[in-house]
């Protein structure tokens, strides 16, 4: 992790971390829960392997806060699904067990969007 490790520390991050958060305060998993949690922390999307280009493209960014960036999001790299659930206890991820069956069908939706 040495080289990803120097583009976290760099003055190039640190500037683009304080414009990311600003531009997206709140942490998108939070949202999803109903929940508008400060977000603290810029999650790539898809891990970047310390793929430069990856790290770097902000089309791979997302907000979240520490606590679901350290438990939620390492729990969705690990089983390949979120288990967070929504306000009414569904869970949100269309690849969840739960929703496996239904057609990839997000039960926490209404089905008209």
């Amino acid at each position: 992790m040495g080289k990803v490790k120097r583009l976290y520390d760099s003055v190039r991050w640190r500037k683009a971390r304080i414009w990311w958060l600003n531009s997206h305060p709140l942490c998108v998993m939070c949202l999803q829960q109903g929940r508008d949690t400060a977000a603290t922390v810029i999650d790539h999307i898809i891990p970047h392997n310390d793929d430069y280009e990856k790290f770097w493209d902000s089309n791979n960014w997302q907000s979240l806060c520490a606590s679901c960036h350290s438990g939620v999001k390492q729990m969705q790299e690990l089983h390949g699904y979120s288990q967070a659930a929504g306000v009414d206890g569904q869970p949100i991820d269309k690849n969840h067990p739960w929703n496996r069956g239904r057609g990839g069908q997000n039960l926490y939706s209404s089905g008209d969007d």
